[in-house]
């Protein structure tokens, strides 16, 4: 039986290959899992558009700040009146009472230039918003935490199946050369005529499977190992290999589950601060606002028409004041907006209470798959070195021919399960660490220092 995992990648061909697309590659530089993380973490897309995300955040915060800072709006117009306006008065006026006579009024050229400042004093909805602007950067800080925790997860887990792979490589590479031997021995016996040629046979099957699948191993381990460069943004000709080790001691338990640390439920707790947040945005606008204004403006009149305008015919209007608004009555459209964010809050309790319930049940169940896999590859290794003595034992007595071929083969046979079934064990051990430590937000344990930031 043979055990392999595959990921759906297409592979790259380039200079770090060998000459056959069944060879393994050079081993290049060695990476650690740290340091394929730390990679990993630096060039995730999935991290820099989190990084953008937030970068946007921060400028509509100093949008929201930039509200309350002068506004400061300068105005000018030329017109030149093909028509002068034409008013009605009263006849009266010129001795001619009970007629409206049309009179016109102005000048034919108007040059106006004008400059209005406003600064808020006062407004409650500003100060809510401002604190709504500061709530989204810190949700921002949480969905790139969140993301770096996707990208370990995922990274951490093709790197183990990459390394479990080249282990299953190199295990069938030693059984391979088991099996030639006894093919020499097995040929030099049947031209001895000590064995027959079905014997001879049996073994050439056995040797080209094992072949067969070696081959296939290699080209899995090329494709994962394209996987990896792409986490870290490696090109495809980088000649790369992975740290050999793997750690068969599993992460200790933690003494107490402490939900509120997990980015799920930190998640949900910001949003119901938002929310919070965004009711009172709602109930602000009933407060009434306050607004310091001042305004200067110039007009010139004439009736002809100069680049700048006449100076004598200047004139100026200027003023400053204060600017009440206190709203009184929006039809209750604030009154049913604060209900639908008052519904959104219970909704989102209610998925906070789900989660956390959620969440508990995934770490002790985390828990108990850590504990099962661990003695599950502890016995599978011993079940491994156990058939490595029968097989040992099996080709030496097969040598000397003491036990028939078949025995040998059954041995073989034996040795490649306990492998495989070793590597299952062990694929199974390394991903339930990695569930257990996300299950209970120690994830991110496995980088080190490389969080980001």
């Amino acid at each position: 039986m043979f055990l392999s995992f595959a990921f759906c990648h297409p592979t790259a061909h380039g200079e770090g290959r060998s000459d056959t697309v069944t060879g393994t590659p050079p081993s290049g530089e060695v990476i650690s899992l740290r340091e394929c993380l730390k990679r990993s973490l630096e060039n995730s897309p999935l991290i820099k558009t989190a990084i953008l995300d937030k970068t946007r955040s921060h400028y509509s915060y100093r949008e929201t700040v930039g509200a309350a800072l002068p506004q400061v709006n300068f105005s000018g117009a030329w017109d030149d009146y093909l028509h002068l306006p034409t008013s009605l008065i009263p006849g009266e006026f010129f001795g001619r009472p009970g007629e409206m006579l049309p009179v016109q009024f102005g000048t034919n050229f108007n040059i106006s230039a004008g400059l209005d400042v406003s600064q808020m004093l006062y407004n409650q909805s500003w100060l809510v918003a401002l604190k709504m602007a500061r709530q989204a950067l810190q949700q921002q800080d949480l969905n790139q935490e969140q993301a770096g925790i996707e990208v370990v997860y995922q990274v951490a887990q093709a790197y183990y199946l990459t390394q479990i792979t080249r282990r299953q490589v190199r295990n069938m590479e030693s059984n391979l050369e088991q099996i030639r031997k006894a093919a020499k021995i097995a040929q030099s016996q049947y031209e001895s005529g000590i064995i027959k040629k079905v014997d001879v046979d049996r073994i050439v099957i056995q040797q080209r499977n094992m072949e067969t699948e070696l081959d296939r191993l290699r080209v899995l381990y090329l494709q994962q190992l394209d996987m990896q460069k792409y986490f870290m943004g490696l090109s495809a000709d980088k000649v790369i290999s992975l740290d050999d080790s793997i750690p068969t001691a599993s992460a200790p338990p933690t003494t107490t589950w402490n939900a509120d640390n997990l980015i799920e439920l930190r998640l949900i707790a910001k949003q119901k601060e938002m929310v919070n947040s965004g009711i009172r945005l709602e109930q602000a606008g009933y407060y009434p606002s306050l607004t310091l204004i001042g305004s200067m403006n110039y007009m010139n009149q004439s009736n002809t028409m100069y680049l700048l305008g006449k100076s004598n015919f200047w004139f100026n209007t200027s003023l400053v004041g204060i600017r009440l608004n206190v709203p009184l009555f929006s039809g209750l459209q604030r009154h049913y907006r604060v209900s639908q964010n008052k519904v959104n809050l219970e909704k989102l309790t209610v998925a906070e209470k789900d989660t956390r319930e959620m969440l508990r049940i995934n770490s002790a169940d985390a828990l108990r798959r850590l504990a099962n896999s661990r003695e599950a590859e502890l016995s599978q290794r011993e079940n491994v070195k156990l058939a490595e003595r029968v097989f040992s034992i099996s080709r030496e007595q097969y040598s000397k021919g003491i036990i028939p071929l078949t025995d040998l083969l059954t041995a073989e046979t034996a040795l490649s399960d306990a492998q495989a079934n070793h590597t299952y064990a062990l694929v199974q051990m390394k991903l339930a660490e990695l569930a257990y430590l996300k299950a209970n937000g120690r994830l991110m344990e496995i980088a080190g220092d490389q969080v980001t930031k």
